[in-house]
């Protein structure tokens, strides 16, 4: 069998790995538009940071791993063109072409630029080559302009703050974050009140590059600025898979069964450029994450290798640290709950990290959505100095396992003055939230 992967990222890496180590018999093809396969996307903030010192260390194994050891056949630098399903051809940027029996497209997802910027001089970062010039060209930029509040965002503009350089976030909201709800991210604003220079409210007007400075100008005026980073969102890169025909939704992703498979039986898709089951509503959603592409790309692999899987879905568990906070989210908000017809209701606390009397803990602020009928768990949100991060991919668990408040109140979570207080705001929460 002949399988290619288009797009050597963490889904297409993961599926033809796999595929190889069922059946060492498949010859497996990967073309990668870009320099670099199989590296550590969100690593990229922690090395324009300068706390990972070469970027090299972001690269998960060496092109040999694949080619030499798996007995991968890799392509850099050659985007595919064209997908000809009659014929299982592909084309790719030098007009060579490629045949194949079945076919995976892992192409991601690109930064959204707005268009009337795209020629601006401004950067964007997706991808490792594009991490690698932000890094090189804020070492002699003086100042920064960050347009976006996002999770992206607002880890741009920490990373760069901690090398000594002043950034300015440009943002179209009153707080940043607008992932989180309105009442704990309101106080994650007050908590990081002086900690960024933050332009609210603010509509971008022109970008404008002269003599290699930025002229950067808003509805509240003009600065200068010498680099200017766009972290406004992404969009999929699925318009190849559209050109050959292959269903695509409405939001421009890949539409797939729960094997992965698209309209066409002999293609596939993963990772950022493809739909997921969100795990809550059982409605199609969009998970553009590591560990969620990393897993599709698994079960492709499986399938391609004869062993039936499938990808149950996701619940979008995202973790972030910006300045010293931990911050996570997992299921719907309660924006979403709404959007998806729920009848919801909402427990926010806040509540020691660890028993009092032990050095080191700080507050933890917990945040649970859950159905009013059934008091299933719909979403959680959680934010904290301290064990923030365990805390919740405990609930992201609860919340996928179909955990109701009651399940979460005897959720036996473990008890030790170093790690909780023997009420842990978990059960803290859950406990307020069946008193309502």
């Amino acid at each position: 069998m002949r399988f290619l992967v288009i797009g050597g990222g963490a889904a297409g890496m993961a599926a033809v790995s796999k595929a190889k180590r069922l059946d060492r018999n498949i010859s497996a093809t990967v073309v990668e538009g870009g320099s670099f396969v199989s590296y550590a996307e969100c690593g990229i903030p922690y090395y324009i940071e300068g706390m990972v010192k070469d970027s090299n260390d972001l690269i998960h194994y060496p092109l040999s791993e694949f080619t030499e050891k798996r007995g991968i056949n890799v392509i850099t630098g050659k985007a595919v063109t064209k997908i000809d399903r009659k014929a299982k051809r592909v084309t790719l940027s030098d007009g060579t072409s490629l045949e194949y029996d079945k076919l995976l497209i892992a192409t991601g997802a690109r930064p959204r630029i707005p268009p009337e910027f795209a020629g601006s001089g401004a950067l964007a970062i997706r991808s490792l080559e594009s991490g690698i010039e932000v890094h090189d060209r804020v070492a002699g930029a003086g100042s920064v302009t960050v347009i976006g509040d996002s999770i992206l965002g607002m880890e741009i503009a920490d990373s760069i703050q901690k090398r000594g350089i002043l950034v300015r976030i440009i943002s179209k909201h009153s707080r940043p974050l607008q992932v989180l709800d309105d009442d704990i991210g309101a106080d994650f604003l007050k908590a990081i009140s002086g900690k960024f220079n933050f332009e609210f409210d603010s509509a971008v007007l022109e970008v404008k590059k002269v003599d290699g400075s930025f002229t950067v100008t808003t509805n509240h005026g003009k600065h200068q600025s010498g680099l200017v980073i766009f972290a406004t969102g992404i969009v999929p890169n699925s318009e190849i898979a559209s050109e050959s025909g292959i269903r695509v939704s409405d939001k421009g992703l890949i539409s797939t069964d729960k094997m992965l498979r698209t309209s066409d039986p002999d293609i596939y898709a993963a990772g950022d450029v493809a739909e997921a089951t969100n795990l809550v509503t059982g409605k199609p959603g969009w998970f553009p994450l590591a560990q969620v592409s990393n897993k599709m790309g698994r079960v492709v692999g499986s399938n391609i290798g004869g062993v039936e899987t499938q990808f149950p879905g996701s619940i979008g568990t995202t973790l972030v640290k910006i300045l010293d906070f931990e911050i996570g989210l997992c299921g719907l908000s309660e924006k979403e709950a709404t959007r998806n017809g729920y009848q919801w209701s909402s427990t926010y606390i806040k509540a020691h990290s660890r028993a009092k009397y032990y050095p080191g803990g700080s507050e933890a602020w917990i945040k649970i959505v859950y159905d009013k009928n059934s008091s299933r768990l719909l979403g959680a949100q959680v934010i904290s100095r301290d064990n923030g991060a365990w805390r919740l991919n405990v609930l992201a668990t609860a919340i996928q396992a179909g955990f109701t408040l009651d399940d979460l109140f005897f959720d036996d979570i473990g008890y030790s003055p170093p790690f909780d207080p023997v009420w842990d705001p978990i059960i803290v929460a859950a406990s307020v939230a069946k008193r309502m």
